[in-house]
């Protein structure tokens, strides 16, 4: 299979980009030998004492290669955005390494020496990208691994397949042989008498029925059938075939759908809520105190929120408003709600003065990481809504609830409440369409400056 075949690839290309990693650290070990006498006065220690560091380095540029899907996609991506690629991911495996070395108070090792290895490393990480490449393309064009590939087209359609194809030579694609689909009957002796892995149907719909016999031919001979999905016309689904007991299926899905994946996201999910309650334990505990002291509602504010595909749940909050929101709720709906449905007002006369504080800091939000404990909410996603909301969203608008609700989500980092209901709509659907645990992480690295500098809050 064509992803299979990617992925094996970037697996090697993984390994290749370690080695050049382990080669920075070496050479970074080696300037600070030479330099740091000069800059600090004195050198590095022993190259035994920075060997253990190797490990972990390794593990977390694996991890970062494998989230940035550095090597997904090869044929596409320029010489620019590889640049800027691996300049972000070197960054914020730097960004680890200090955090490391000062969780555990590890004081030895030289901070000079990190920025060495800062320098060099996105420096060969570059060099590796540039050598894997041209490697992959040099054994496929000399015959190692080949694919062969029969496209069977409607007429005159088969060049965007051929020019795919031959974007995607590194794979080790070759085109075999290209035929009109009213030649479709010459198709089982031109696999008789030339080499064909795989067989691409580029047909209507309405052809189906007459590729049958055929297909059942192909898979007798052990070649592999592929047919174009689009007679099936989706804007957004991303496609999976799958078997239910001897049921064959195609899946169209447009939410992330990879249980590998999304076992990971649940994962950080928990640790990150676990860590993010024992953080704010006493600032939550204060945060108690103070509205206890200074107003008669609960602590917490709980209400019913929308989640996944409709589910409701108990949402949880730090109580910032007065006692008569709700009932006024609807008349400022009416009078500063632009689209009906959302309501955001600076200066909003509902909140306490303790309440004006906790927005603005964002520190309400804490009780959420019970939500995400509890599997209801987790770190990064689209914010929940309330049942009314949701029942005035346009079908379009209530693809929001296809991924689970967030503390934190794209549009919270990109301006938060200066921007429109509709905006906010746009950017978390766009994070549903390119979720990946990478963005997941930037998402959550950028939540820290916005919630600290309070951008767009109210």
């Amino acid at each position: 299979m064509i992803l299979q075949k990617s992925k094996i690839l970037a697996q090697y290309l993984y390994i290749l980009d370690i080695f050049f990693i382990i080669l920075a650290f070496f050479v970074a070990y080696l300037t600070g030998r030479i330099l740091d006498p000069l800059f600090l006065g004195h050198g590095l220690y022993r190259i035994n004492d920075y060997l253990w560091l190797i490990f972990p380095v390794a593990v977390i540029w694996y991890i970062l290669l494998y989230l940035f899907g550095m090597h997904s996609n090869i044929s596409n991506i320029g010489i620019k955005k590889e640049a800027v690629k691996s300049f972000e991911l070197t960054a914020i495996a730097i960004i680890l390494i200090y955090g490391m070395l000062f969780m555990f108070k590890i004081t030895y090792i030289s901070r000079l020496f990190i920025g060495y290895f800062a320098v060099y490393g996105f420096s060969f990480l570059i060099v590796s990208n540039y050598i894997g490449r041209n490697l992959a393309r040099r054994f496929k064009r000399r015959g190692y691994s080949y694919r062969t590939i029969l496209i069977v087209s409607d007429d005159g359609n088969s060049g965007r397949i051929e020019k795919t194809i031959k974007a995607n030579e590194y794979l080790g694609l070759k085109i075999a042989g290209i035929m009109e689909k009213n030649g479709i009957a010459d198709v089982p002796d031109f696999v008789l008498k030339n080499p064909v892995d795989e067989v691409i149907f580029d047909i209507n719909g309405e052809d189906i029925n007459k590729i049958k016999d055929l297909t059942l031919l192909l898979e007798e001979e052990g070649i592999t059938v592929k047919i174009l999905t689009d007679i099936i016309p989706f804007k957004y689904s991303k496609i999976a075939f799958e078997r239910v007991g001897d049921l064959p299926m195609l899946s169209f899905y447009t939410a992330p759908e990879d249980e590998v994946l999304l076992v990971v996201k649940r994962f950080m999910d928990i640790i990150g809520a676990t860590i993010g309650i024992v953080i704010f334990s006493i600032p939550a505990l204060i945060i108690a105190i103070l509205i206890k002291a200074s107003t008669k509602e609960p602590v917490l504010y709980k209400s019913k929120r929308v989640g996944l595909h409709g589910r409701l749940f108990t949402f949880y909050k730090f109580t910032t408003m007065v006692e008569s929101s709700n009932a006024l709720r609807e008349e400022l709906m009416k009078k500063y709600s632009s689209s009906g449905i959302e309501l955001r007002i600076k200066d909003d006369p509902r909140l306490t003065f303790i309440g004006k504080i906790l927005r603005r800091a964002s520190l309400n939000e804490i009780p959420q990481f019970y939500n995400v404990l509890r599997g209801d909410m987790s770190l990064v996603g689209p914010r929940p809504p309330m049942p009314d909301e949701v029942a005035k969203y346009t079908l379009s608008q209530r693809r929001r609830l296809s991924m689970k609700p967030g503390i934190t989500c794209l549009w919270q980092v990109s301006g938060r409440n200066e921007l429109s209901f509709e905006d906010k709509v746009a950017l978390d659907l766009k994070y549903i369409d390119n979720w990946s645990l990478k963005l997941d992480f930037i998402i959550l690295l950028k939540t820290i400056p916005a919630v600290v500098f309070a951008k767009g809050a109210m």
